[in-house]
């Protein structure tokens, strides 16, 4: 399983790209102005607390390093997917000197671009990643997990998700923060 809450690298293939696997695909050098439309991007389902994290990582990690494993500098307008398979990722396009996410629903420029590069994207687990599988087994039927909060914009870190997860793990008895309110 693709794993990008960690460190991932964006590795460019001479060979096919498997689709069906996790994969990157970076759309440069546009030739036009961008026409705005609204169109869709994915499915409209809730962020779980580990989507919100990993997406926070990812723009992190796209806005200050190279994790291609070849030399590049962003231009306005270039897009990136990231894709755990077929179409099932991330979108980023890079605006004003840096890379934003694109949401789901709502007007996106649609560019025409001259370039096209892809690859595999290459993950190590993630601690938050591998405590979260541990935490699933401990969950008891009808057992709420703090993972799944819905539609609400409640946030947490990732330390404080981890060692929420942990205590339960170890049989504590935990209790969800406060102002956590799922809908």
């Amino acid at each position: 399983m693709c794993d990008l809450n960690g460190p991932f690298r964006l590795c460019s293939c001479s060979g096919d790209i498997d689709y069906s696997k996790p994969h990157w695909i970076l759309r440069m050098n546009n030739t036009n102005e961008g026409e705005d439309m609204m169109v869709n991007i994915g499915m409209m389902i809730p962020s779980n607390l580990i989507d919100k994290i990993e997406r926070r990582k990812i723009l992190r990690r796209l806005n200050t390093i190279n994790v291609f494993d070849f030399e590049y500098a962003p231009n306005e307008n270039d897009q990136l997917e990231l894709n755990f398979e077929e179409d099932d990722g991330f979108k980023f396009t890079f605006r004003k000197g840096k890379w934003v996410l694109e949401e789901w629903f709502g007007e996106h420029p649609l560019f025409e671009h001259k370039d096209k590069r892809k690859g595999v994207i290459e993950s190590k687990n993630s601690r938050l990643k591998e405590v979260y599988k541990q935490y699933l087994e401990v969950l008891e039927e009808n057992e709420r997990d703090i993972v799944d909060c819905g539609w609400s914009n409640y946030r947490m870190s990732e330390k404080s998700l981890i060692d929420f997860m942990e205590r339960r793990i170890r049989g504590e008895n935990v209790k969800f923060p406060e102002d956590y309110f799922p809908l």
